[in-house]
């Protein structure tokens, strides 16, 4: 009956107003010109003119004003009271948490809203939509859409910003028809209302406004969702978009101090810092923080409000006031500051830190300062003096690790003992920042600092918060970099960032990856950033391939491993497994949170396992020099480990640290890491490849957590050699039992919880004449490129390569024979003939016979 009763009388109602508005208008100009000749009147400044105060005194004119007024008190009733709606929706906040996470994951229950008559929600402009487009008691639904499509400022902002192409025209293209999207009876306008009130709710909105009712369409209807699907955009996206908009809407909006919505705080006077004691010298070298965020209208803290909260807490006790924030690069521990100040200035904080200033200092400016007057000492002893006396004032240190006395020896600095008797002593709140490594590093050793603070650790954040951190930061970076972000861009920079940018955490890296793709659009010419864009930057930065498979690239994946095994003679099953894994890699369906791939090559030697992985590191990674090699034989001892996690920090005897495993991965994430003979190192040491395997990451002994989920992990292994070599010697059909004598060795010499990791455990063939002297072609072939480096040529028969296979051939020792005999033989020759100059540049050798018997 709402409903209907809307439908039926709000157009009528519309046009009354309108007409009432006009006619108020009409009214109150001459009001004003009246008013205006009261004032003159009353003031004898229209003595001289008897004629106008005549007319003044008529009963029209003065009829005349008191319309006016009325027209007046009409507009300014209309100006802040809207009829069409006096229930506003309530906030998502408002409803528990639990309830929201329900509607997220399945929707409204219609049965727990229909009570709801949610037509009360609806502002003027959503309702007058629905009178239009309801017509002979049918809610014409597609025309409904093309116009907020067409007319709607706020829906063509979602399509724009999202990055969706949506217009009449697609439509057509798409069969989006009357057919698949028909017209419904007036009956069901209050089920689209209940989708839209559910759309309104998770985008944080107060009434139902006509980009509500677009959402609620786009989610009904099946050939709309495979639109968006089509074109890689989500539901939530859109979501996404129209909470974004109505932040800027908000944030843009003039705050109304006697609007009740807002919440109010009890700031103090007019001159309430006069109180205080001044920081004159302090101000020399620091910054107070509550002016920079006050001067800004972003919402700082974001993602972080247990650790404010945890902060306020630690600074509001009577004794031990300071309080230490521990956190990886990145977390956002400065934009915690921020958060605390903005809380401060808006009043939101207990009794105890009302007024407070927070003094972020300046070492380096502290250190210029020192050096200019020449007394270190004086000057701190001044500006702490100050902040006992001020009263009202927070000190903070980043990186608070460089007035440690240890650091302050390494870097040279004079001010370590003369600040740390003022922090031990907390006679004014101190709040410091520092990673784990450098707590672990400075503070473990030194007890009475430590007990001085209370920790506080900040985590990352999540990357729902990344994305509204980001979302932040958008009219900054579109107005620096003079280009125009979609959503799909900043989602795919908190995903993408959180994958392949592992050195810093949410929402630092994030942010990173933003501004780094925004750089490189600017430069390129581009000027609407897309996901595309946000992977083609992290592509180029990070050297892994992670945009869209085009098809040149498309057919040498299809074409990967029939090269691989062009260049890996006799080694099919290994040849298969690494393609395999490093496909899943490239279309980004394998587990994002393991290596690309963890194998095992047990064999003899020369049978190529080794030569594998650096096929695989030229074919795929472009470089085989870029693999990473360990020999497991240095790591026979537990010292070994730096090698593998990184020093303490300590330098060796010559002044340098070693290159540790951690380093080089970190300088070369997307890699093939080889594990040479890996049964030769300490069990200690293959104890860290548990973790390694199954997460993708170590802990090194700084206590950093370095990602190794884009490398692939080989490990090779001589045991069982000798059973497989004298199965072969004896009977080729023992193979496959000698393969299973193998395993059986292998599980006897390594742990099951090891074995275990491994994606694959694959057992390589010892040679064949036939392989070899495939192996021979390749090994000519390599020597026929560097000799043509020298503008020579060489050439041989057919025969060369068997021959050199029969020549060369040690049992139970694979290729490398073969390279060693080509070495002595023909490169020898060759070589003779360059010093003797019987062979000049240009000339075309054919290889001999005789050279190789």
């Amino acid at each position: 009956p709402q409903i209907d009763s809307v439908l039926k009388n709000f157009l009528r109602y519309k046009k009354f107003n309108d007409l009432k508005r006009l006619i108020a208008n009409i009214f109150v100009l001459p009001g004003l010109i009246i008013a205006f000749g009261y004032i003159l009147k009353y003031s004898t400044l229209l003595d001289d003119y008897p004629k106008i105060i005549s007319i003044l005194d008529y009963s029209i004119t003065n009829a005349f004003f008191g319309i006016s007024i009325m027209s007046v008190i009409i507009l300014w009733h209309d100006f802040f009271e809207d009829k069409s709606h006096p229930i506003q929706l309530p906030k998502a906040k408002s409803i528990s948490s639990k309830e929201i996470d329900e509607i997220k994951a399945t929707g409204f229950k219609f049965g727990r809203y229909a009570h709801l008559e949610t037509i009360h929600f609806a502002n003027e402009e959503t309702l007058e939509y629905l009178c239009i487009f309801t017509k002979d008691k049918e809610l014409q639904t597609l025309e409904l859409l093309k116009s907020l499509i067409i007319n709607n400022f706020e829906v063509q902002q979602i399509i724009r910003k999202s990055g969706l192409t949506l217009d009449v025209d697609s439509f057509t293209n798409e069969d989006i028809t009357s057919e698949n999207i028909p017209n419904y009876p007036q009956t069901a306008i209050r089920s689209l209302m209940i989708y839209a009130t559910e759309e309104a709710l998770l985008t944080d909105s107060r009434e139902l406004q006509p980009q509500h009712i677009f959402l609620a369409i786009l989610k009904i209807f099946t050939p709309l969702q495979k639109f968006l699907k089509k074109n890689n955009i989500s539901l939530d996206i859109l979501r996404e978009v129209c909470i974004y908009n109505n932040m800027e809407i908000k944030r843009n909006t003039k705050t109304k101090y006697l609007d009740t919505s807002n919440p109010y705080y009890r700031k103090g006077g007019v001159a309430k810092q006069w109180i205080y004691g001044y920081t004159f010298v302090l101000s020399h070298f620091s910054k107070e923080i509550n002016k920079i965020v006050a001067q800004s209208q972003d919402v700082f803290g974001i993602g972080h409000d247990e650790e404010v909260d945890s902060l306020v807490a630690s600074l509001g006790k009577m004794t031990n006031k300071n309080a230490l924030l521990i956190g990886e690069p990145g977390v956002g521990k400065s934009s915690l500051i921020l958060g605390l100040a903005q809380r401060i200035n808006s009043g939101d904080v207990p009794l105890q830190l009302k007024d407070k200033r927070i003094i972020e200092i300046d070492l380096n400016g502290l250190i210029a300062m020192s050096q200019k007057q020449g007394n270190t000492e004086e000057l701190i002893i001044k500006a702490m003096n100050e902040l006992e006396k001020a009263g009202n004032t927070i000190l903070y240190i980043d990186e608070i690790q460089e007035i440690i006395p240890r650091k302050a020896e390494e870097t040279g600095h004079s001010i370590a003992g003369i600040l740390l008797p003022y922090i031990l002593n907390s006679k004014f709140p101190i709040i410091g920042s520092i990673n784990y490594s450098d707590y672990k590093k400075y503070f473990y050793s030194n007890e009475s600092l430590r007990q001085s603070f209370t920790n506080i650790e900040t985590k990352e954040v999540s990357t729902s918060d990344a994305l509204r951190i980001l979302e932040t930061k958008v009219n900054s970076l579109e107005k620096n970099f003079n280009c125009y972000i979609t959503f799909p861009a900043l989602v795919a920079s908190v995903d993408l960032a959180q994958r392949y940018v592992k050195e810093r955490k949410l929402p630092s890296s994030a942010v990173q990856t933003i501004e780094a793709t925004c750089s490189w659009a600017q430069s390129n010419g581009i000027e609407k950033i897309t996901a595309e864009h946000v992977s083609k930057a992290i592509s180029l930065q990070k050297n892994i391939n992670i945009t869209e498979i085009d098809q040149e690239e498309s057919n040498r994946l299809m074409k990967l491993e029939e090269n691989i095994k062009q260049r890996v003679i006799g080694q099919d099953e290994a040849v298969m497994a690494i393609t395999e894994a490093l496909r899943r890699a490239r279309t980004d369906i394998r587990n994002p949170n393991k290596p690309i791939g963890v194998f095992l090559f047990i064999g003899p030697t020369g049978v190529g396992k080794t030569h594998l992985a650096k096929v695989v590191g030229e074919e795929f990674f472009g470089m085989q020099e870029n693999i990473i090699r360990l020999d497991m034989s240095e790591y026979q001892d537990i010292q070994s480990i730096n090698k593998f996690l990184g020093s303490s920090g300590e330098e060796n005897i010559l002044g340098q640290t070693s290159i540790s495993l951690i380093d080089k991965i970190k300088s070369n994430p997307h890699t093939v890491v080889l594990f040479d003979e890996i049964e030769k190192a300490h069990p200690q040491i293959l104890d860290l490849f548990l973790q390694l395997f199954d997460e993708g990451r170590l802990t090194s002994n700084q206590g950093e957590t370095v990602d190794f989920t884009n490398s692939i992990m080989i490990c090779t292994s001589n045991i069982g050699s000798k059973i497989l070599l004298d199965a072969l010697q004896k009977d080729n059909s023992l193979w496959e039992e000698a393969k299973e004598r193998v395993i059986l060795e292998l599980r006897q010499s390594l742990k099951p919880e090891l074995l275990n990791r491994f994606d694959k455990v694959i057992v390589f063939s010892p040679h064949d004449l036939s392989n070899l002297s495939q192996i021979a072609t390749l090994l000519l072939a390599d020597l026929a490129k560097r000799l043509s480096e020298k503008g020579l040529t060489i050439n041989w028969s057919d025969q060369i390569p068997m021959l050199i296979a029969n020549k060369a051939n040690e049992p139970g020792m694979g290729a490398r024979p073969i390279k060693r005999y080509i070495q002595d033989k023909i490169e020898g020759q060759i070589a003779k003939g360059l010093i003797e100059r019987t062979i000049q540049s240009g000339e075309e050798i054919s290889i001999k016979e005789s050279w190789i018997i």
